[in-house]
């Protein structure tokens, strides 16, 4: 008798191949955009003429060496005088100078270094920022001798503090004096240190300068402006210091 032995082998189903993974897609990070920053440190400008890109509206303005300078040689402020000036107007003169770039900003923050020399009436200084024009924008000041720092609104003319601290001011020294804008919202800071901040939305954007009173000898360097964009968001302020009303 034959057995005939058939080998299953060679009628078994071909195995399946395993289904190869799917490669995994790499996700290329949306990149951080690169903030827009503007800095004028004044130090390749000339001495005792006005910087590029600034015009004086009132007062005489101009770049002026001092070893103290935070970014040597240079600042651009005030030097001494304006007193009868600054009598006729009744202690009501205010000397500005503005950016000459036409571009009006609308979220920024604005900051700068800033030091009142001397001044018989008065020793402020400011930053100007959502400028219109002469008679409409909002500043941030700080000066002595009443040791003061503000936030203020210029409305047709009229110059109204909007909110006030009193925050020691000395003649001679150098102070950071910094706000950031973003929509009807601005925080205020000395040596960045948030003092308070303020909600208030009648001017929606302008140009930025600088600002003083009467005779105050103010001085000022390195200007920096950091353009804050759609999506973005400042730093998250430190907790605001107890103030006076």
């Amino acid at each position: 008798m034959t057995v005939l032995v058939i080998s299953l082998d060679a009628y078994s189903k071909p195995k399946k191949k395993k289904a190869e993974a799917a490669p995994t897609e790499t996700l290329t990070p949306t990149p951080t955009p690169t903030p827009e920053v503007h800095v004028w440190n004044f130090d390749s400008d000339k001495a005792g003429e006005v910087p590029a890109g600034w015009k004086a509206l009132e007062g005489d303005w101009q770049v002026i060496a001092d070893p103290s300078a935070p970014s040597k040689p240079n600042v651009f402020g005030l030097p001494a005088g304006r007193m009868l000036k600054s009598l006729t107007s009744m202690l009501a003169y205010y000397p500005i100078a503005i950016e000459t770039d036409p571009t009006e900003y609308s979220d920024f923050t604005l900051e700068a270094q800033f030091q009142s020399v001397a001044g018989r009436f008065d020793c402020s200084g400011g930053l100007i920022f959502r400028y219109v024009d002469e008679k409409n924008f909002y500043l941030l000041s700080a000066g002595c001798p009443s040791d003061y720092f503000a936030l203020s609104r210029m409305t047709n003319g009229q110059l109204g503090t909007l909110k006030q601290s009193v925050v020691p001011t000395d003649k001679g020294t150098w102070y950071r004096l910094k706000v950031t804008a973003q929509g009807g919202h601005f925080s205020c800071y000395d040596n960045d240190k948030m003092i308070f901040d303020f909600d208030d939305n009648k001017i929606a954007k302008g140009k930025i300068g600088l600002w003083s009173s009467d005779d105050s000898q103010a001085e000022f360097d390195d200007v920096k402006l950091t353009i804050i964009g759609a999506g973005e968001s400042a730093p998250t302020p430190a907790p605001a210091a107890s103030s006076s009303p």
